[in-house]
């Protein structure tokens, strides 16, 4: 009977599963793409201004100010792509030599930790955004809230990136080690 209703959740499961890779992939190949061409429009928008500036002698009057807002946007952008990568640095020297059980439980607590600190930048970027709607920038005469927008969306971009890599890694391992214990059971 027990059987029964685990083999029912099985497909739900697998669904759920499904679904996270598939927000996790798309997600991660929008971000690159805006990253993508945040960093051509910047090469092309820095390359025009110095021409301008030093050949032309017609400086682009905007063309700093805005280089300036899409690195920050190009900043926050690739430290969420790192987190979907797993390319942020880690230090595992003392990591590696706990079990696997323990180095699980001790990505769970990383997790929990980088969550609150993400809480915090996504809180205080989302207030400074708001607090900065008001402010029009000197240059090209935006709201200043555009500017600062990307702090929040990058760390919420992150917090995505970090739970999803982790769930779907445990899901890995999960069947992972039931498809181990499967195939043992089969030998025997």
């Amino acid at each position: 009977m027990l059987r029964e209703s685990a083999s029912d959740t099985r497909p739900h499961e697998r669904w759920i599963i499904g679904a996270l890779r598939f927000v996790h992939r798309w997600l991660g190949r929008i971000t690159a793409f805006v990253a993508g061409t945040i960093l051509a429009g910047m090469t092309v928008l820095v390359f025009l201004t110095v021409i301008y500036r030093y050949f032309l002698l017609a400086p682009i009057s905007w063309g700093e100010e805005m280089a300036r807002f899409l690195f920050i946007a190009l900043s926050m952008l690739g430290a969420a792509l790192a987190m979907k990568d797993r390319s942020h640095f880690t230090i595992t020297i003392l990591t590696a030599k706990f079990p696997a059980a323990v180095r699980a439980w001790l990505e769970v607590v990383v997790a929990l930790g980088a969550t609150a600190l993400l809480a915090v930048v996504i809180g205080k970027g989302w207030g400074l955004t708001l607090l900065n709607r008001n402010q029009i920038s000197p240059a090209m005469g935006m709201p200043m809230s555009v500017a600062y927008f990307p702090v929040p969306l990058g760390a919420t971009l992150m917090l995505l990136f970090l739970w999803t890599d982790l769930l779907l890694k445990r899901q890995e391992g999960n069947s992972g080690a039931a498809g181990e214990a499967a195939h043992a059971q089969m030998v025997d």
